[in-house]
């Protein structure tokens, strides 16, 4: 009964919170009244956002589902604004886990290959620490002239702005992993590949846990970059399109999108690791007091 009373209470304090900055942020928009262009305020206010803004994403659909487009004539509706953000947040969503997935992957297996022998740390280790030292959003001209504005180019951005990350964490993780367990595995006659099987990657993914969720706040922020490679459709291409003709309440609109996606993929992971380290005691601990 305490727990769920504390619970209460942490979620009440957290909602009040939320409360306080949106009424901070309406504050603000009555004070600053400066505009980035006639009609377009530099902070928006909330009747702003939830009224016109809202109603002007319409003007991204490009029309289907029997909603036509307002380029088509029709006039600006919110059924067109939300398909608009649903179509656009999916191409957003996919580039990003694809994105994710294999950057993930890649990653993890080159964290991996520094631990393997003295000829792959050698080979893999120096080149990828180098990688990492680049700047994030310098790469992303870069990546617009090696890959143009295709879809394998977005994914790759996002790729690389998680893989370092993923690597660190791997290569971080494995040297954490008690000697014990793997002298152990040896003596019961296991392989090389059996220990990194069996051993080492359940060893590791309690630790590697923080670095999936850094990586998903690295993911959110590398789709934004990929979708400045001249994307024609993704939540990317709405803030760009805005910037252009200083919409600022759009790209406020926007940003609002992205802080609830992240949150959600955040609390997904959250729930759903704590249920695959139920095993470990911090775990548990975080289980008992969270």
């Amino acid at each position: 009964m305490k727990w769920l009373i504390a619970q209460f209470r942490r979620r009440l304090v957290s909602i009040l919170m939320l409360l306080a900055m949106a009424g901070i942020w309406q504050i603000l928009s009555t004070i600053y009244t400066a505009e980035a262009v006639p009609g377009e305020p530099m902070v928006p206010g909330w009747q702003i956002v939830f009224s016109r803004t809202l109603l002007s994403l319409s003007d991204y659909w490009q029309g289907g589902l029997g909603v036509p487009s307002v380029a088509e004539g029709a006039p600006q509706s919110y059924l067109a604004a939300l398909l608009s953000i649903l179509d656009h947040s999916v191409d957003t969503i996919v580039r990003l886990y694809v994105g994710l997935l294999i950057g993930g992957l890649v990653g993890s297996l080159l964290g991996m290959a520094v631990s393997w022998s003295p000829w792959t740390r050698r080979i893999v280790d120096l080149p990828v620490q180098l990688l990492r030292t680049l700047p994030l959003l310098a790469m992303v001209p870069m990546f617009q002239l090696w890959f143009g504005i295709d879809f394998v180019g977005k994914i790759a951005f996002v790729g690389y702005g998680v893989g370092v990350i993923f690597f660190a964490g791997v290569v971080n993780a494995v040297k954490n992993v008690p000697q014990i367990y793997i002298d152990n595995a040896r003596t019961l006659g296991a392989s090389r590949l059996q220990i990194y099987r069996t051993v080492v990657m359940p060893a590791i993914f309690p630790e590697m846990r923080g670095t999936i969720l850094l990586s998903l706040g690295i993911g959110w922020a590398a789709v934004l970059g990929a979708e400045y490679l001249g994307a024609q459709s993704g939540l990317g291409y709405v803030i760009i399109y805005s910037e252009q003709f200083a919409y600022l309440d759009r790209m406020f609109v926007v940003a609002l999108i992205f802080v609830f996606y992240a949150s959600i993929s955040y609390a997904i992971f959250d729930r759903l690791s704590r249920r695959l380290l139920q095993w470990t005691p911090q775990a548990g601990r975080v289980v008992a007091h969270g």
